[in-house]
């Protein structure tokens, strides 16, 4: 037997609602069951009756499902706020960058056909602002510059004069040290003038000492030679 295609509109038999709501409703939290189980599947499942009757189904649980739903249309939106973020500082960004470029051309004195009367006394009166501001930072640093050179010119003489005093101090030590050495020089024939002197007196030493050493040595033998001539003199004991 074919089964008649039933076309999809609201039942106005209250009983037939009724009854065709609880034959689906088993089927859809069948079918529920049975994908979460063949395809390892987060499911959850709300049903409302028309008179306001809670049905679910959800695997593992309803909390976590919910929770992963949420966070899931959280990240989508904020990447939408992100995207739309971004798409409308680079509209901002490209519409700045054209102005600035419009604004170089005009200064430069170029594209000047599409200002009016007054944009061109609106941007003289800014180049001449410009130019003020340009002219007195210009000042300022030329300024800076001279005082920074003066300090060199300052630093520069205080050095100098401090090398001249030690170049001037070093200039008397020298002098005064080749005149000290000079008098040692005029000094020395007088202590060698004296040597001479010195070495006869010594000479005459040494010699006083060898006499004497040689009288020393001397006297023994004129003792025994006394002696001898004495015991031959004398007269000899006979027996």
């Amino acid at each position: 037997m074919v089964r008649r295609k039933i076309k999809i509109k609201r039942i106005e038999n209250a009983t037939t609602r009724q009854v065709t709501f609880s034959k689906r409703r088993g089927g859809l939290l069948k079918k529920a069951h049975d994908l979460s189980v063949l395809c390892d599947a987060d499911v959850g499942v709300i049903i409302f009756s028309s008179k306001g009757k809670l049905f679910q189904f959800a695997n593992p649980s309803m909390k976590s499902v919910l929770e992963r739903y949420y966070k899931a249309q959280g990240d989508a939106e904020s990447a939408d706020n992100v995207s739309s973020a971004e798409n409308i500082e680079i509209d901002r960004i490209t519409l700045f960058t054209e102005k600035l470029k419009a604004l170089q051309r005009n200064v430069i004195g170029d594209d000047l056909e599409r200002l009016s009367l007054r944009d061109l006394i609106h941007l003289e009166q800014q180049i001449h602002e410009s130019l003020g501001r340009i002219r007195a930072k210009k000042e300022e640093m030329i300024l800076d510059q001279l005082e920074d050179f003066k300090k060199k010119v300052t630093d520069a003489r205080k050095t100098t004069n401090a090398n001249s005093s030690l170049l001037d101090k070093l200039l008397d030590f020298c002098s005064s040290d080749m005149t000290s050495s000079h008098n040692f020089v005029d000094c020395e024939p007088l202590l060698i003038s004296e040597a001479p002197q010195a070495d006869a007196s010594l000479a005459g030493r040494a010699a006083t000492s060898e006499q004497s050493t040689d009288v020393r040595e001397c006297s023994p033998p004129a003792k025994r030679l006394r002696i001898t001539e004495d015991l031959n003199h004398s007269p000899v004991c006979m027996e």
